[in-house]
């Protein structure tokens, strides 16, 4: 039985973070074998006890990153198996790590391994079922096809990366231009492979772990017919303030840290894209067909999120953008009149 480290980032994330927690401890895997790590921000809310009472390690970090916080985590793990989860992820049954680490034994030569879609529970929050219903949180990612997870509008395999299907799951290649956004919510990878890439927390981000990867070689993957439950313990506000945040940290102020672009202006289809995704957001007719399209499959008002969720995403990584604009000229215009 493989001995397995689970790294958690959190702050201030206490109900969600516990459910999280108890999903571990009820899993049916020896629990000696597995170790909680949480690297806490500085949490007021009993965090760090509520973590001592699943007999979870919590490691104190203060830089203002998740993903930073994250390879703080991963320094203190000793296992053979790292499994990255968020604060809100929390695993849908008693047998998930069992079931999960049984790949590594069944393909042997892989890198990782992770859901090819997120549970969906029809007496979920509206958000937690949007975010699984179209299998992500970023309808950009989705729209470049470069979402590492499955939407529940097509039953057969349009992900990115040269899948085989072997029946349980798909065994995928992956390279540079075809690497979708994996690595989190409940994403296991082999610890000695991991160490290979760029795991500092100034280099840290998921996603460019994975591609320092591939670029090495270590490009195969399994994506296991099965799901993880990603329940977003927040409202529409709340998570557009916090893809701000996300999109002004580890989008601009890390750009020359990272390795890995959703989008990169120098790429002309991606530019193309782009402007097709600005148009299909802000006259929100295509979105609201998406969501038609979705509801007629599974009759789900969450669908109908779509619509709005693409608007704003669309004018908050506009904004973070123009302000980047207006930052550069103002600086740029300070050195002229000095």
């Amino acid at each position: 039985m493989k001995s397995i480290s689970i790294i958690i980032a959190t702050l201030n994330s206490g109900p969600i973070l516990e459910k999280c927690l108890q999903s571990i401890r009820q899993q049916d895997y020896d629990q000696e074998k597995i170790e909680i790590i949480v690297a806490d921000g500085g949490s007021i809310d009993g965090t760090v006890e509520m973590v001592k009472k699943y007999k979870g390690k919590v490691v104190p970090e203060n830089t203002g990153s998740p993903e930073a916080a994250k390879s703080i985590a991963l320094k203190h793990a000793q296992n053979e198996i790292i499994l990255a989860m968020n604060d809100d992820t929390i695993l849908p049954n008693q047998n998930w790590i069992r079931y999960m680490v049984s790949f590594f034994d069944k393909e042997p030569g892989v890198t990782g391994c992770y859901t090819w879609r997120y549970t969906y529970k029809k007496n979920d929050q509206i958000l937690s079922r949007y975010f699984a219903l179209l299998g992500g949180n970023d309808p950009v990612a989705l729209f470049l096809n470069k979402a590492d997870r499955q939407s529940y509008l097509s039953s057969k395999w349009n992900l990115k990366g040269k899948a085989q299907d072997k029946g349980e799951y798909f065994l995928v290649e992956f390279d540079a231009k075809n690497l979708p956004t994996v690595g989190c919510n409940g994403f296991l990878i082999k610890r000695e492979l991991l160490n290979k890439a760029k795991i500092d927390p100034k280099f840290f981000f998921h996603i460019d772990v994975n591609l320092d990867l591939v670029n090495q070689g270590f490009n195969k993957y399994v994506v296991v017919k099965n799901d993880v439950w990603h329940s977003a313990g927040e409202n529409v506000c709340h998570f557009l303030k916090k893809r701000l945040k996300y999109m002004e940290t580890l989008y601009i102020r890390d750009f020359s840290k990272r390795r890995y672009f959703i989008y990169s202006h120098k790429d002309k289809k991606a530019n193309i894209r782009i402007i097709a995704f600005s148009l299909y957001a802000t006259t929100l007719i295509l979105p609201t067909l998406t969501a038609i399209r979705g509801f007629l499959k599974i009759p789900d008002i969450a669908w109908f999120l779509h619509p709005i969720i693409c608007f704003s995403i669309f004018w908050i990584y506009a904004w973070a953008v123009i302000k980047l604009w207006i930052k550069l000229f103002l600086k740029k215009l300070s050195k002229v009149s000095s």
